[in-house]
């Protein structure tokens, strides 16, 4: 009988201390990963997103938004897969958050904007590229 309470005593403390370890990091004690979609909205093919970098900071928001240009016109995000079905995005229009908890708790460290130079060309992000401009937080930047 003691084993037993023993056993269960043992069980509960490892699980709580994994669970502990699980849901009580904070973004702090996160390693920086690959940047991913949290939310994502389209109106036509314009496309809204909601990312975040996974990181603590940003050093080159260039090179960032560069990133999350290639994630789109690559499809490669872990959480979301773009339909293609009717074509791709016709614009991007992407709010950067540090981490998810962020996004409910401020405003975005970046704004990362993909234009057409000309509206309702139907032009798309990945066939005309040349047809696009590239913004951060409201400046013009060389793709």
């Amino acid at each position: 009988m003691k084993k037993k309470v023993i056993a269960v005593i043992s069980g509960v403390i490892i699980l709580v201390v994994a669970a502990g370890s699980i849901y009580g990091k904070t973004s702090s004690d996160r390693e920086p990963d690959d940047p991913d979609v949290v939310s994502s909205s389209a109106m036509n093919r314009d496309e809204s997103l909601t990312v975040v970098a996974n990181r603590n900071k940003i050093t080159d928001k260039e090179a960032f938004a560069k990133q999350l240009l290639k994630m789109c016109r690559d499809n490669s995000f872990h959480s979301i897969k773009f339909s293609t079905d009717h074509g791709y995005a016709t614009s991007l229009d992407v709010s950067v958050y540090f981490w998810k908890e962020d996004v409910e708790n401020g405003k975005p460290v970046m704004k990362v904007e993909y234009r057409p130079v000309e509206y309702g060309k139907e032009y798309d992000i990945v066939h005309d590229p040349d047809k696009f401009r590239l913004f951060v937080d409201g400046e013009e930047i060389a793709e």
